[in-house]
């Protein structure tokens, strides 16, 4: 089989695009806060508990009869990539440069795409989860935090622990819904912020994942997506 990419839905293969090499992924570099110190040999280096983004570049050849404009349309902008070497993963990314007509048809048909990527791939496959009494769910594919959404419906004060990690919230009407990723909390798109109270918002982690609760809950709703560095 030959490789191909799909941005945003769209495959290369059904915009007459022939790839012709996928690279490898390489593992994003970690973040470092560099601090030179008077009188002190060499730099001190603290670990920002990150990654930065990283550039991905893929050459293609247009096969004949491609309509050059609506590819151009479609490799631009923000979206999400599946390379054919992984297609249970995606990666959030950036095409950072525009292709430039008159070089293809210098250069054989031949144009580089330059995606600027994100460090986190995740799942293709969402997966969900409901529980109404303590449990512990196992994460047995991540290779980095995973940051849930998670919904809780019940009433009251109520206290959600995660990992030891406690997230408190506040005269709940019914429901709440938090995005950890985003670190949002919400309902009927009405942010509720001002009734969740924790230093970190909650995360999966590789492993055993250990989920308590106090107050008056019905029932968590947990959705998450693998997540790979």
């Amino acid at each position: 089989m030959y490789p191909f990419f799909i941005f945003n839905n769209i495959s290369s293969s059904d915009k007459g695009i022939f790839v012709n090499r996928l690279p490898p992924i390489a593992k994003p570099e970690k973040s470092y806060e560099e601090i030179e110190i008077p009188g002190r040999n060499g730099k001190l280096y603290i670990d920002n508990e990150n990654f930065n983004n990283f550039t991905y570049e893929v050459t293609c050849t247009l096969m004949p009869g491609t309509n050059i404009r609506s590819i151009s349309k479609w490799l631009n902008g923000e979206g999400k990539l599946i390379l054919s070497t992984e297609l249970d993963k995606y990666y959030k990314v950036i095409v950072k440069n525009q292709i430039d007509f008159e070089q293809i048809y210098k250069v054989c048909n031949e144009f580089v795409v330059i995606f600027d990527v994100y460090p986190i791939s995740y799942g293709t496959i969402e997966k969900e989860i409901n529980i109404n009494t303590t449990s512990t769910i196992t994460i047995t594919e991540s290779t980095y935090k995973i940051r849930p959404y998670i919904k809780i419906e019940g009433s009251g004060d109520i206290t959600l622990t995660i990992n030891n990690k406690s997230l408190i919230l506040k005269d709940i009407q019914e429901y709440i819904e938090i995005d950890c990723e985003l670190e949002e909390a919400f309902k009927d798109n009405i942010n509720c912020n001002n009734k969740i109270y924790c230093l970190d918002f909650p995360e999966l982690q590789a492993g055993e994942n250990v989920i308590d609760f106090l107050g008056k809950i019905t029932n968590i709703y947990i959705k998450y997506r693998e997540a790979y560095i």
